[in-house]
């Protein structure tokens, strides 16, 4: 019999103590019938037989932890009760008890360990026939049941490697998709780049030819206006400025699934390919074309928001074009609370990026975002 009750990864479980009191009270209970039937046909140690029975099924406790030394301890002591107390009906509760570990073993234990399994299951009804009142006939029946417990046992086992199996496919995927979103991102970032340095060449020629003006203009009284059109220009260039080195903030979390510079159009295939078919998309207003910098980050802000939602029914967006500005609502079942709190922080800093607003609340398991991007400075 096993001597220890628990493992590193498996401990007894109440299903494995409610199990064994229910067969060992059979056992008992068949065993008192034995000896007032006289049918143990060694008399003056027949109540003995009594107590003795529950080494059959005391070892079903370990029938998680380790099956396969609980199966030999299971045929050890009916032999052994076979020996002393002679033929008696013990097949009413053995081959469940050896069913049961078999199953256990089948489905807790692979390879030679299973098969291990199944051949002590087997030994075991074999020595239940041998020793018992019924005949050896009940052996015939019993093995045939015992066998098919073992192979349901190796369907469970082969059902909980699949499982084990699309969780670690599921990972991988979330990881490769995550990767390819970081990728996509880093090319935002290098187009911005290049748009940056090309308002920088842009800009900064602007501001040479007016200098050149202002040299000629000073000896004609003009250069006050010059000077005027110098700072104008100088502001809307660190505006612009500010706008693009926003955006390229580093963006480590980033999770853009679509080419750079998407626009509000590409909303409807954005919900469906990273929601599904079931998501919802509803715009209201009067829609138009947008500044390119608020429609992509508005498409953003949408997509960092569903990164907070579950891959579920019931997600659904909202974009609603007024004057003055675009309103987006995200909803749906919500993902543990650091995935929603993530995605929310970086729609909240494309958000801020144009001076709008993001309130959020979560209730009953879902998740709600309402962002504005003012349109009109």
């Amino acid at each position: 019999m096993p001597t220890q009750t628990t493992s590193p990864q498996v401990r007894i479980g109440r299903l494995d103590v409610a199990i064994t009191l229910l067969l060992s009270a059979l056992g008992i209970g068949l065993m008192i019938e034995n000896v007032y039937t006289t049918d143990v046909s060694a008399p003056d140690v027949a109540f003995l037989a009594i107590p003795a029975f529950v080494a059959v099924t005391i070892p079903l406790l370990w029938r998680t932890v380790d099956p396969i030394r609980a199966l030999g301890a299971v045929v050890v002591a009916l032999a052994l009760h076979a020996i002393v107390f002679g033929s008696a009906v013990r097949c009413g509760v053995a081959f469940p008890a050896l069913g049961f570990l078999a199953f256990s073993a089948a489905s807790r234990r692979d390879g030679r360990e299973a098969q291990a399994g199944l051949g002590l299951a087997v030994l075991g009804a074999v020595l239940v026939g041998a020793g018992d009142f019924l005949g050896f006939g009940v052996a015939v029946f019993g093995a045939p049941i015992i066998t098919l417990a073992w192979g349901l046992g190796r369907v469970a086992a082969s059902r909980r490697r699949l499982a084990a199996d699309l969780r670690v496919r599921n990972d991988e995927l979330r990881v490769a998709r995550d990767e390819r979103a970081r990728l996509e991102v880093a090319s935002d970032r290098a187009q911005l780049s290049h748009d940056l340095d090309a308002l920088l060449h842009r800009r900064l020629g602007e501001l040479a030819r007016l200098a050149d003006r202002g040299e000629r203009s000073v000896a004609d009284g003009t250069a006050t206006a010059v000077l005027s059109d110098i700072e104008r220009e100088s502001r809307a260039t660190l505006d612009e400025m500010r706008e693009l080195v926003g955006v390229l903030r580093s963006d480590h979390d980033g999770s853009a699934t679509t080419t750079p510079q998407p626009t509000l159009t590409s909303l409807e295939a954005l919900v469906v390919r990273a929601k599904g078919a079931d998501a919802r998309l509803s715009v209201d207003g009067d829609p138009r074309v947008l500044p390119a910098g608020v429609e992509l980050s508005a498409y953003r802000v949408v997509e960092h928001l569903l990164d907070a939602l579950e891959d579920a029914p019931g997600i659904a967006v909202n974009v609603r074009f007024a004057d003055d500005m675009l309103e987006l609502s995200v909803g749906g079942p919500m993902r543990r609370r650091s995935e929603v709190s993530a995605a929310v922080a970086r729609a909240r800093e494309r958000v801020e990026l144009h001076r709008g607003s993001l309130r959020t609340s979560t209730h009953g398991g879902r998740a709600e975002a309402v962002a504005a991007l003012p349109l009109i400075a």
